[in-house]
């Protein structure tokens, strides 16, 4: 016969073995047998779980004998039954309700907020980390609520809050933006002086179209840290998403004041010029973020990639076409498959540059990186027409036009194509 009983602190645990099995000294080991001589207990282990159910357990086997079977019974006895084996409260579904859960586990860890037990909120930390191993999130968040009430220095220490975060990313892929913002706020309530909860609540508002909001929780998290990069960068996209550029310039300017040696933030001026079709101030903010050099430049290549495809993509729109093609082959250096470059840099020399050897070099190299390119196959298909090679032409085309099957000037060109078939026949 064995007996498996739950504790929620060592310290419960010890105590119960010295009154009620009169056990004085103990050795803390889990899965070992702990004591093999006492009447009608063939063994005595300490166990960390029960089950999946974390926990400071006993593990008793009782001897067949009479002492054995009576001790079993005193036990049984003295234990309450949410105390035994799989009668301890762990909740598994979803459907228990707020009160349902808070009852449940102040019961199960005599929760109060007088008490501090460090073992008792240790395990009942771990019983949440576990809930989310197995995504059960809605229980997560009602025991973190639980722990919020009770023990919020708890949650302080050791940034356990960041559990909150982890939720907040875990309901915004659910769609449930209402309760990941309120993860975040609770998160922010946890560790006031920091700004994370404000950047992660304005990204979360700018990818669900709720720029208005962004905006107003980046002015707040800006009051604790003004100088903060990636919050005057969020604010900025969130300024530009909605047409507020002249605003944009405005707080950038005068953030550039502050510090005219960051790099970020000449580039997020570059885009807001880029944006309004600015294309000269936009490479001269671009440029000037590339003038400025620091010591961990090495770690920011895709900084450094964006600048220059960013240039490129100016000097394109101003019809300069050698300056655009420097500087997009300079995006190759860093990322020598980048598909948006290599498509740039096959359309320059093909409309503009007219080099098809070369126009033909990215455009293959793109459709080998990508081969459900449309934008590829039909510019391959294009090159190939030029060359006179129709029936590959043609393959490549008609392949676009399954890639794209809305777009027009792929059926413009296979109607030309055909055109030029049928007078090739004469």
């Amino acid at each position: 016969m064995k007996l498996n009983i739950f504790f929620a602190s060592n310290i419960e645990r010890i105590e119960f073995l010295n009154k009620q099995l009169n056990i004085k000294q103990i050795n803390n080991i889990d899965n070992q047998i702990l004591f093999s001589e006492i009447d009608g207990l063939d063994s005595l282990k300490f166990k960390n779980n029960f089950g999946k159910i974390p926990g400071y357990w006993i593990e008793t086997d009782f001897s067949k004998t009479k002492s054995g079977k009576e001790l079993y019974a005193r036990l049984i006895s003295i234990v309450p039954a949410d105390k035994r084996n799989n009668n301890v409260f762990y909740p598994i579904t979803n459907d228990l309700s707020l009160r349902e859960l808070h009852i449940g586990w102040t019961n199960k860890y005599n929760f109060s907020i007088k008490d501090s037990c460090k073992d008792k909120w240790s395990l009942f930390f771990k019983e949440l980390k576990s809930h989310m191993k197995y995504e059960r999130m809605d229980i997560v968040f009602s025991g973190l609520n639980l722990a919020l009430k009770y023990n919020p220095f708890f949650l302080k220490k050791y940034r356990r809050y960041y559990l909150f975060e982890e939720l907040a990313y875990y309901y915004e892929e659910e769609g449930n933006l209402t309760k990941a913002i309120k993860c975040l706020r609770l998160q922010g309530m946890l560790n006031p002086k920091s700004i994370e909860p404000y950047l992660n609540m304005s990204s979360f508002y700018i990818i669900n179209g709720l720029e208005e909001d962004a905006i107003q929780v980046c002015k707040e998290g800006l009051k604790k840290s003004p100088q903060d990069q990636y919050l005057i960068s969020n604010l900025i996209i969130a300024l530009s998403n909605i047409g507020n550029h002249s605003f944009a310039l405005i707080f950038l300017r005068k953030a550039l004041e502050n510090d005219n040696e960051n790099k970020l933030l000449w580039k997020l001026m570059g885009n807001i010029y880029y944006e309004i079709e600015n294309n000269k101030d936009a490479i001269k903010c671009y440029k000037m973020a590339l003038s400025i050099k620091q010591g961990n430049d090495e770690d920011v290549p895709g900084f450094y990639a964006d600048l220059y495809s960013a240039i490129g993509a100016c000097y394109s729109e101003e019809e300069k076409y050698d300056d655009a093609v420097k500087y997009y082959k300079k995006v190759l250096i860093y990322n020598r498959n980048d598909t948006y470059t290599l498509l740039s840099l096959s359309q320059i020399y093909f409309y503009y540059l007219k080099d098809m050897e070369i126009a033909f070099k990215y455009t293959k190299l793109l459709v080998d990186q990508v081969p459900d390119s449309g934008f590829g196959q039909y510019q391959l298909g294009l090159i190939y027409f030029d060359q006179g090679n129709l029936e590959k032409s043609r393959w490549h085309l008609y392949k676009a036009r399954r890639l794209m099957p809305n777009y027009g000037p792929v059926h413009d060109a296979i109607d030309i194509l055909k055109k030029s078939s049928d007078l090739a026949k004469y």
